[in-house]
């Protein structure tokens, strides 16, 4: 969903997408899949540049790290950008700045770059909801019913490697033919030649 910012009027213009509308359904398909979500959006000039301000609330479908069950996390994120059209930048060029973020500024609008003063409404959701997503989701229950069963299923799977490992080790192979009693020596066969 792209939107012609120059088409913007003076006193801005509102967006509102769902599930129903469908707009964004394809671009947040590997995200949220089919849940549900409201993004509401006004965007209106603000000088050389547009204010972007408004909220997402959706619920992403994430593995708990510490049970290992789905969880269904509510999302609700407020928007709040300046969009400033960038020209494309030459492959060629360098920048002398590097990181410019402010983290002091953390209450205020980010800036957002556009280029040909045309704003990509999926792409920018789409982000939002990625960089939203928790690095390591839980449930937070201390007492959760599923920590027993994947404590328990670990202690299976630790158990079963260590058999796979004593199955395959060859030292261990080496030693039960050998015997743990005495230590023997192996005397170096002679190539026979053809």
């Amino acid at each position: 969903m792209r939107i012609r910012l120059s088409e913007i009027p003076e006193d801005g213009r509102h967006f509102s997408f769902n599930r129903e509308t469908g707009e964004l359904n394809e671009a947040l398909r590997d995200l949220i899949d089919q849940a549900p979500y409201k993004v509401e959006f006004e965007i209106r000039p603000l000088g050389n540049a547009y204010q972007l301000q408004g909220k997402l609330i959706t619920q992403i479908t994430e593995t708990c790290s510490l049970c290992g069950w789905d969880l269904h996390l509510p999302l609700t994120k407020d928007i709040n950008e300046i969009l400033v059209d960038e020209p494309a930048a030459d492959r060629e060029t360098h920048h002398v700045h590097g990181n410019q973020s402010v983290n002091f500024l953390n209450e205020g609008p980010s800036m957002t770059p556009v280029q040909n003063e045309t704003f990509d409404a999926a792409e920018y959701v789409h982000e939002v909801i990625a960089l939203a997503e928790p690095l390591y989701p839980s449930c937070g229950d201390p007492d959760c019913e599923h920590l027993d069963e994947a404590r328990r299923k670990r202690e299976e799977l630790a158990a079963e490697f260590a058999r796979a490992d004593e199955n395959t080790n060859p030292f261990a192979q080496l030693k039960s033919e050998l015997g743990s009693d005495s230590p023997k020596t192996i005397k170096p066969t002679k190539n026979k030649k053809h």
